[in-house]
């Protein structure tokens, strides 16, 4: 009898450390990227938050300005640029990407707009990397 109360113990623990990693990796499937506002406007570009820790990240970008806007990412682990479309005064796009560690650089590519101070950057600390449109 002990010996079958020893066996079901054993069998509960392992099927409660199985569910858990199954838990765990669920989890990490399912996380969701970070979200990153950016605000253009003649001639700036502010980002909420400025930095994060690597990962998946959505940039979600408003033109609050008066004239129509663009949005280059580089750096930070991205293989190529990545170009947000035209934005018009008083919309909102998105793209996600996922950052490695290091410096993301972001400017409105827009003949003269970086000059006039329409860039910034994006302090990413840890590390893997790509993009997609979102």
């Amino acid at each position: 009898m002990e010996g079958m109360r020893v066996s079901v113990l054993v069998a509960a623990v392992a099927l409660a450390l199985i569910g858990a990693a199954v838990a765990a990796v669920t989890a990490r499937g399912s996380s969701t990227a970070t979200v990153v506002r950016v605000t253009e406007r003649e001639y700036h570009i502010a980002l909420s938050p400025a930095s994060a820790k690597a990962g998946s990240f959505t940039f979600q970008v408003h033109n609050a300005g008066k004239i129509a806007h663009k949005l280059d990412l580089a750096g930070a682990g991205l293989k190529s640029t990545v170009r947000v479309p035209t934005i018009a005064p008083g919309a909102t796009r998105s793209v996600t990407v996922k950052l490695t560690g290091g410096k993301l650089s972001l400017w409105c590519p827009l003949p003269g707009h970086a000059a006039l101070g329409m860039k910034t950057s994006f302090k990413v600390s840890g590390g893997s990397a790509g993009s997609t449109w979102g």
